[in-house]
């Protein structure tokens, strides 16, 4: 910084400081010098100006001084800047007491900062044996470490953090290993990473799970660096317990590409582990590991992995000696059967059942049961994906776990409106969409509230579906969720298809065939779209050859798609279609008969907009 601007920093820093503090035209002349001296560096300026308090200007460069003098016979090779911030640093360093040495030092292992109420806590637990610490002095020695600013506050939506700068938090963490203190503090950070992860993930009472996931957010990076802290000391089963605890965290928080990285990283380090037998807890973090790392893959689009971890799982499973996998890990094999086109997946879900029914493992059944559900849709069993759908409800309802609630509600309300019962359909999923959008998941929310929409054109309620549909778009385009967006196009096409604006109904689905983002169910769909437009909107000369060039590459997409719903949904389509034009009604009796017949199948029209593909699908 210029030596004006640098003076100005320094002096407005030290009014905070002391409010008595004046600057006159000598004492001007002393900090410039001072600023001079230390190079004009923005954080050495402030920390210099933190001891005005104690020191005047003049004495506060002399003692600077004496600490470049010494610095200068050691380090001579790093860069003039560092050596004179390091001087500040360890000037400002050595002025602190024994107990805000301590706590600055361990505060450093927390890499995205902490609020107060967790330095307080973390860095001092109930069980800790802190020489030198009082808990009780805790919030005052991190008032004066922020007065001598080595810690600043940030507000956030969920309060004040305290962080400091990463040239000052790698320093502490210097000064935290070289004066033999880090072990320890090490085994604190770890201890409470694991803790709070616990903490975040047992649920057991409806109503918390907002509030844990909007707390397990803001300690991400921290829980990150935990884990990799605990890699690197080869505690590799404790860093994969604790990955493997937070797959619900990544998919309602929309990050399945960051779960899987942290998940495979775990998973690595356990692979080349000590080779010690595992543990029944062992064995059950690899359980979940795995079984959240075939989900996520899957909902990213990796099948290709998503199978690798289908054949890991049920080696893990079948092999381990903790004899409560032998009733969890059948509850996992029929989605897996699903995944890969086994035709055993009805025996797969009925020997699942039996064995976890009546077991204190609510949350797995419920797992069971939705998948169970989405089964039996689509295989057109109907009242067996209503039964289902309503057992997997009250199985969540019995985990206390809303998010796994708001995912059984969902499927309960596909079955539901599969059957006709549109409003208890519009119960299950306003009630869901409430939960996700309480909780965070604003993803899975708007895949809930697209079925809203759906119900909403098919009872002619044409301004509430645009309303939701607005919303969903904005929402789409925060997440740079391709999927929804193309979800949502499609069904702002059809509503321009139902008021007779077959141009902006054309342009609509031509976006999304020509989107490269775009999913192939999606594409297929607008170019079902396309074909409608072309056979039921304004006589042009080359209608008839649009609709069946659109029609050809709608049945090229479908032949690709692997989601059996999707696909039933686009063939009910296609052959609806194209018998008509077999039959060859006049235009207009064929438009309002399309709609009609959409209006009374609004599970096809949630189908094909993909909305039935379960949770996380929002990419």
């Amino acid at each position: 910084m210029p030596d004006g601007e640098a003076a100005e920093l320094f002096s407005a820093r030290a009014v905070m400081i002391d409010p008595d503090f004046t600057a006159d035209e000598p004492a001007l002349e002393d900090i410039r010098s001072l600023c001079r001296r230390l190079d004009g560096l923005p954080l050495a300026v402030e920390l210099a100006a933190a001891h005005v308090r104690l020191l005047p200007v003049r004495e506060i460069e002399l003692r600077l001084d004496n600490r470049f003098a010494l610095l200068a016979k050691g380090k001579r090779t790093a860069p003039a800047r560092h050596r004179t911030l390091r001087a500040v640093l360890d000037w400002s360093y050595a002025l602190l007491d024994t107990t805000e040495q301590r706590v600055l030092t361990e505060l450093a292992l927390y890499v995205g900062g902490c609020s107060v109420e967790f330095a307080e806590t973390a860095i001092l637990p109930p069980e800790a044996d802190c020489p030198g610490v009082d808990r009780h002095d805790i919030l005052q020695v991190l008032a004066q470490l922020v007065d001598k600013s080595l810690l600043f506050t940030v507000s956030t939506p969920d309060g004040s953090r305290l962080r400091m700068l990463e040239t000052v938090r790698e320093y502490a963490l210097d000064r935290l290993r070289t004066e033999g203190r880090a072990a320890e503090a090490e085994e604190r950070f770890m201890a409470w990473a694991s803790r709070f992860v616990h903490e975040c993930t047992d649920v057991n009472t409806p109503g918390e799970h907002g509030e844990l996931i909007r707390r397990h957010t803001a300690e991400s990076a921290n829980i990150r660096a935990a884990s990799d802290l605990m890699m690197a000391r080869s505690r590799t089963a404790q860093a994969l317990s604790l990955e493997a605890r937070r797959g619900s965290y990544w998919i309602i928080s929309g990050r399945e590409e960051e779960g899987i990285d942290r998940l495979q990283r775990a998973l690595l380090s356990y692979d080349a582990g000590d080779g010690k037998e595992p543990t029944e807890d062992d064995e059950r973090a690899l359980f979940y590991a795995l079984a959240w790392l075939v989900w996520l893959n899957h909902v990213v689009g990796r099948y290709a992995e998503g199978d690798y971890f289908i054949d890991r799982f049920k080696t893990a499973w079948r092999q381990a000696k903790n004899p409560q996998l032998a009733v969890l890990g059948p509850c996992y094999e029929p989605l897996h059967a699903m995944l890969t086109g086994r035709d055993d997946v009805a025996e797969l879900f009925v020997r699942a059942e039996q064995g976890v029914a009546g077991t204190e493992f609510h949350w797995d059944r419920a797992i069971l049961l939705t998948n169970w559900t989405t089964y039996c849709l689509q295989i057109g069993d109907i009242d067996g994906a209503r039964g289902h759908g309503e057992a997997a409800a009250a199985a969540a309802r019995a985990s206390g776990d809303d998010f796994a609630r708001a995912c059984t509600l969902t499927l309960w309300g596909d079955a539901e409106e599969s059957a006709g019962l549109r409003d208890r359909a519009r119960a299950h999923w306003t009630e869901a969409a409430r939960i996700l959008r309480f909780i965070g998941a604003r993803g899975q929310y708007a895949y809930a509230a697209l079925r809203i929409v759906c119900l909403d054109m098919a009872q002619g309620a044409v301004e509430a579906a645009e309303n939701r549909l607005s919303e969903l778009i904005r929402l789409a385009d925060d997440l740079s969720a391709d999927d929804l967006r193309a979800a949502a196009a499609i069904l702002r096409g059809t509503l321009a298809f139902y008021g007779g604006r077959f141009s902006d109904a054309r342009t609509i689905f031509a976006g999304v065939w020509d989107s490269p983002t775009a999913p192939l169910d999606r594409r297929a769909m607008s170019a079902v779209g396309l074909v409608a437009v072309a056979t039921f909107g304004p006589p042009t000369p080359s209608a008839s050859d649009d609709a069946r060039m659109w029609m050809d590459r709608a049945g090229q997409a479908l032949d690709r798609v692997r989601e059996p719903l999707a696909r039933r949904a686009v063939g009910a389509l296609l052959d609806k279609l194209d018998a008509y034009f077999k039959s060859g009604p006049s235009g207009a009796i064929g438009a309002n008969h399309v709609q009609a017949w959409l209006s009374d199948n609004p599970s096809l029209l949630a189908g094909f907009t993909g909305v039935l593909n379960g949770p996380g699908r929002h990419r």
